[in-house]
């Protein structure tokens, strides 16, 4: 017999501090609803390694607040309650939500044993009458996290969608068989990449990634991509809350690099382009992969020019009807915040002094791989309960294999997009943007890249403004012969 894995409050040593004495009407975190769906959001994020004597939950409140994280939060807020008030899309069928705050990729595994618990406990490989409280799980975010809590849901076949988890691991099927995404893979934004060397000839460049599993599935992708071709990579390094970027730009400069792809999240990006300011780094490129480069606060940043031109791949700005005032509305309600009697930890955000101008004017970046992985649930759940005009079938018992099914089939229109997957789970839709940093502080759309139906690549050059002298924009004299006299310093 199974060894019952059992589930309290205190699992872990995870307990609810009370902040403010007020009791809010609403919990952010969680809605009453005929289904519940699962969401993991890194709300705060722990910066640096947490060590402990004891195998205790961090109180993620207390860490690093990641504005655009909350951004994405509100948007699975926002999709489910759009979806509740449609008439078309589960007619008087109402979903609710149970979302967590995920700031660590270790220490937060009392949310994930709650998500997946049935009545209070967790019973692995065992028959039984009742299956976890949520359908389907949306996120999480980084591919570190994902790799530590996926395993979890796989077990039972519960759908994950991730709106960020880009590394290539997650395609395969044998591993990871009920996890889905609704945000480009590493390889194709590796593609843009590899574009953009091809467009400007540059073929002399140093990759600088996350020391994670994101960061180092990027660094062997690229490897891959620009083997036997022209383009030769001088130097590479991983990146961490320890980096010496002293050290880092040094030996950029040693090897006499101008173009420098950047592979890493919005915070250690920032370490980085902070440092080649103070060190008064010039005439560089930089090229910013989708983890940061919509950036709200450096492209305004003092002294940004001066390091050279950035460019990047992101997702293009696509405008959600109705989210800004759904944002309104919800900051126009009572904001205190408490300890609920019914509160499990990590549900408490500490940020209610936000304004609604704070969240609607945040980085954008992965709020429509949210939409579209809140949708496609719905899609997916309208199928099971073979909804018509007016109505659903809820009698029929819903298990998370049955909405898996339903979304590997998904083929929908959501904004203009058609949501569909491959067979990997990888979403068959969404374009790229090519971005520009431009003078005015602001991020610019100067080029796309399709991959459906068939890879379209495109640049307007001429909107590009070459900060410092411009030397960059040349290819090197150095060539792949050059390689022979290099060190490796990854």
């Amino acid at each position: 017999m199974f060894t019952l894995i059992f589930v309290s409050l205190c699992l872990l040593g995870c307990n609810l501090h009370v902040e403010t004495k007020c009791i809010p009407q609403t919990s952010e975190f969680k809605k009453k609803g005929d289904y519940l769906l699962g969401g993991l959001f890194d709300v705060h994020h722990v910066n640096g390694t947490l060590y402990s004597n004891t195998p205790e939950a961090v109180i993620c409140s207390s860490e690093e607040f990641t504005l655009s994280s909350y951004r994405r939060f509100q948007m699975m807020r926002f999709s489910i309650e759009e979806i509740n008030n449609s008439t078309s899309l589960l007619p008087n069928v109402t979903l609710g939500y149970e979302i967590f705050d995920h700031c660590s990729d270790t220490k937060n595994f009392p949310s994930i044993f709650r998500l997946i618990s049935v009545n209070g406990s967790v019973q692995p490989w065992t028959e039984s009458a009742n299956f976890s409280k949520v359908i389907a799980m949306v996120g999480t975010y980084t591919s570190t996290a994902t790799l530590a809590v996926a395993p979890l849901f796989m077990m039972d076949l519960i759908p994950m969608i991730s709106y960020g988890a880009s590394s290539s691991v997650f395609s395969r099927k044998q591993n990871f068989p009920s996890f889905l995404r609704t945000v480009h893979t590493n390889k194709d934004v590796i593609e843009i990449i590899w574009k953009l060397l091809e467009e400007f000839k540059w073929t002399w460049v140093a990759f600088l990634y996350i020391d994670d599993d994101y960061g180092r599935d990027g660094l062997n992708v690229f490897v891959k991509k620009i083997n036997g071709t022209k383009i030769c990579m001088a130097y590479s390094h991983g990146l961490s809350e320890n980096t010496d970027y002293s050290y880092l730009i040094e030996q950029m400069e040693l090897q006499k690099v101008n173009v420098i792809i950047v592979f890493t999240t919005e915070w250690t990006a920032e370490g980085l382009i902070n440092s080649a300011i103070q060190q008064n780094v010039k005439n560089k490129v930089w090229i910013a992969a989708d983890a940061w480069s919509l950036h709200k606060e450096l492209p305004k940043k003092a002294g940004i020019r001066n390091i050279g031109t950035v460019l990047g791949v992101a997702e293009p700005k696509i405008t959600i009807p109705g989210f800004n005032d759904f944002i309104y509305s919800f900051k126009a309600q009572n904001q205190c915040e408490s300890e609920e009697q019914d509160s499990f930890c990590n549900q408490m955000c500490n940020c209610s002094s936000l304004s609604a101008e704070d969240i609607i004017t945040a980085d954008p970046s992965f709020n429509f791989p949210v939409y579209s992985a809140v949708y496609a649930v719905a899609h997916a759940l309208h199928a099971v309960l073979q909804c018509g005009a007016d109505s659903c079938n809820k009698d029929i018992k819903v298990h998370p294999d049955m909405i898996l099914e339903k979304l590997k089939k998904s083929n929908f229109t959501l904004l203009n997009q058609t949501v569909q997957y491959d067979d990997n789970g990888d979403p068959k839709f969404g374009p790229y943007a090519i971005v520009f940093w431009n003078e005015s502080g602001d991020v610019e759309e100067i080029g796309s890249y399709t991959f459906h139906p068939i890879p379209i690549f495109k640049i307007n050059k001429s909107k590009i403004h070459w900060h410092g002298n411009g030397k960059a924009r040349f290819p090197s004299s150095f060539t792949r012969k050059g390689l022979q006299h290099i060190e490796n310093y990854s």
